[in-house]
């Protein structure tokens, strides 16, 4: 038998996740079996268990694969700060947008930090620092001092975060409302963020940082 080849392992891979995405935008992801997955994409149970060991592993590969998007949606932002920082959280809400209802359907499992396909788990820390980095690069030309930068990286991830919880559950025409409130948000704090370069900012983004830290939220 002519052994598996790594791009044929990926095809499967892929096909597998394809197939769980759709399954779970449909009945949810605890009415969902990987019985259900595996019979979706053609394949043994012990197969699909081979390349996923859980539903759990299928939901982090899709957050790997949206974060990938997310840098590469960064990587082709150009402009302004408020321009670049536009077009990654209206494109971050784009990218979710096929897996809105799977989304919405496990929202209370996103906020709890022991949960672990919670945005706030140790599990989901390797792809939460990966977003904060890519904000903080692009907060990188806005001349703010550096101690401040993953602060203010935080601040937006956090942002971020909250508008997705919106946006999930936004029934509006082409989730307007939560688009709308993008441009609200950036447009207030963005010309707000010089202020963390002044002795007064710094000493507050100190406070803010230990406080969040003391909070174990990032």
């Amino acid at each position: 038998m002519a052994p598996v080849t790594k791009k044929k392992r990926d095809a499967t891979r892929e096909r597998l996740l394809a197939r769980a995405l759709k399954l779970f935008q449909k009945k949810g992801v605890e009415a969902t079996t990987m019985r259900d997955i595996a019979k979706a994409a053609g394949m043994s149970l012990g197969a699909a268990y081979y390349y996923f060991p859980s539903k759990e592993a299928l939901v982090f590969a899709y957050y790997e694969d949206n974060q990938q998007a997310f840098e590469e949606l960064a990587a082709r932002s150009t402009g302004t700060l408020r321009e670049q920082l536009g077009a990654v959280f209206h494109g971050k809400l784009e990218t979710i947008r096929p897996q809105k209802k799977m989304l919405a359907a496990i929202v209370q499992r996103l906020i709890d930090p022991s949960d672990p396909v919670g945005a706030f788990s140790e599990q989901s820390r390797a792809v939460r620092d990966r977003a904060m980095g890519v904000l903080e690069s692009i907060l990188a030309g806005a001349n703010l001092p550096a101690e401040v930068l993953p602060l203010a990286a935080r601040a937006l991830w956090l942002l971020q975060m909250a508008l997705m919880l919106v946006y999930v559950n936004d029934d509006s025409p082409d989730e307007k409302r939560t688009h709308g409130l993008v441009d609200d948000a950036l447009d207030m704090i963005v010309p707000m963020l010089p202020l963390l370069a002044t002795p007064m900012g710094k000493l507050l983004a100190e406070k803010v940082t230990a406080a969040l830290h003391r909070a174990a939220i990032v």
